[in-house]
């Protein structure tokens, strides 16, 4: 198996882990957060479902800095998406351009690097950019699952 398959596997694998555990948070509990500045799970969900349109701009030199007329807008398309279903739909939908550039993008391309402003900037090699969205989904994971905890659910999901 090729890295990018690998990549482009476990990156679907570990987004559809994360929308199980935000699909078994009751509708009532979606928008809740357990303390104040904390992200809620529909939040989370928004947030991934953008994330291959994120990834795809950042590896394929699309817009890699975000003006604030630029984040209102992505902010105000992201909150149309009112549900985990809505948010897993749009997710899988952008996946799919994503998911065709990871599988045919060239050995030679995964270590290319580009500047980018993160962690206090530095070079990033596309095979990091390409592994992007499977740790942000598993990221999140993590954060639904102890939002789950804090209002009580203790099961593995």
């Amino acid at each position: 198996m090729k890295i990018q398959d690998y990549i482009a596997h476990n990156t679907r694998e570990a987004a559809n882990e994360m929308f199980r555990y935000a699909s078994a948070v009751p509708k009532d509990k979606l928008e809740w957060s357990p303390c104040e500045g904390a992200r809620s799970t529909l939040s989370l969900c928004q947030e991934l479902a953008m994330t291959p349109t994120w990834a795809y701009e950042t590896i394929e030199g699309g817009k890699t800095e975000w003006n604030e007329e630029a984040m209102a807008e992505q902010t105000k398309l992201m909150k149309q998406w009112k549900s985990v279903e809505d948010c897993k739909k749009q997710f899988d939908e952008r996946f799919k351009k994503l998911e065709d550039l990871f599988r045919n993008i060239s050995d030679q391309r995964l270590s290319e690097t580009k500047w980018l402003p993160y962690g206090g900037g530095r070079d990033f090699t596309v095979l990091e950019m390409m592994d992007y969205p499977r740790w942000n989904a598993n990221y999140h994971l993590g954060q639904i699952a102890y939002i789950q905890m804090c209002y009580g659910d203790k099961e593995m999901h």
